[in-house]
């Protein structure tokens, strides 16, 4: 691996490729729906598109086999929806309500809500421990929840500003971004509690995080438009690549090992490899399509946008 001290060009590999890493799929239309949508999660068992439609105040529920819209939930501000595998309960943030609505998976109806002490943002379901945990939107907290008693187990002070995470379960460590104070948190979940923190410099204004528990790595965008691999095992930046500025979500395939970035109009393909990240450039999207989530069964990779007056959920094909 290259040493960090070298110059950014040297540490990330541009190809130029003969065609774009992404081909237009499927698009789903949802009629009279301007408001803009959030994070984006695949429900693997039911193989459907999660999403959080903030702004016009729904659940949003898509089924990846027919491509086509099955439910939109009224739950108030949702930011993003997760799933209890065993049960196949959804939990939706709904950020300015300061709850969780639990959504039940046949009949797509709330069922109850889970009361929060602050406005949420990102939500993850810890099918191991079976835990919901979601963050203080803009503020210094983790809460973990016990889906069953729909009680808060938990309350982890983080660094201000906390944003995507995910999850190891071989590890019992959660990743959490902090966008205000640039780093990785790393959160033992036996004991609910920060073991350290990894600086994300250069990348700053962190947003984007997934991992790689295969090959020990965690990716990281930042809004100054680049993306880091930090090694779980050291904390560590062992590569770095150009995005786009401002990427809000990123996405991880497993399989082919590629991390999708989207940003406002563009969305760029970088791949992970034994050596570091090389960058498969990028394609054009919608100023709102900021949302990125893959379907690890098709590999497509979803992504959601307004255009004022409709909105939409668009798959791209991997090249």
């Amino acid at each position: 691996m290259r040493s960090l001290l070298l110059p950014f060009a040297l540490c990330a590999t541009v190809t130029a490729l003969a065609q774009p890493p992404l081909k237009p799929g499927a698009t789903i239309t949802i009629p009279g729906s301007p408001g803009k949508f959030d994070f984006l999660e695949v429900d693997p068992a039911a193989h459907r598109l999660l999403a959080g439609h903030e702004k016009d105040e729904t659940a949003d529920f898509f089924d990846l086999t027919t491509n086509k819209l099955i439910s939109r939930v009224k739950t108030g501000p949702s930011v993003g929806v997760t799933v209890d595998p065993k049960t196949g309960t959804y939990f939706a943030s709904v950020q300015d309500d300061k709850r969780i609505a639990v959504i039940d998976r046949k009949s797509l109806t709330e069922i109850s809500s889970i009361a929060l002490p602050g406005e949420s943002d990102a939500i993850l379901f810890d099918a191991k421990d079976r835990r919901i945990y979601i963050t203080n939107d803009n503020g210094k907290a983790l809460w973990a929840v016990d889906p069953d008693s729909g009680k808060i187990i938990a309350t982890i002070t983080v660094p201000e500003g906390p944003e995507c995470m995910a999850f190891d379960p071989a590890a019992n460590r959660l990743y959490l971004n902090s966008k205000v104070t640039n780093h990785v948190v790393v959160i033992d979940t036996t004991t609910n509690s920060v073991v350290t923190t990894w600086p994300t410099a250069p990348a700053t204004g962190p947003h984007g995080l997934v991992l790689d528990a295969a090959h020990s790595r965690v990716f990281v965008s930042g809004d100054n438009a680049l993306l880091i691999a930090l090694d779980t095992k050291t904390g560590k930046i062992v590569a770095r690549a150009p995005i786009v500025e401002h990427v809000d979500q990123i996405a991880f395939d497993a399989t082919t090992r590629r991390i999708f970035c989207a940003g406002p109009g563009a969305m760029s393909v970088v791949q992970a490899t034994d050596a570091g990240l090389t960058s498969l450039g990028k394609i054009e999207t919608n100023a709102t399509a900021k949302n990125v989530a893959v379907d690890p069964t098709t590999h497509a990779v979803w992504t959601t946008f307004t255009d004022g007056k409709d909105s939409f959920a668009k798959s791209w094909l991997q090249n």
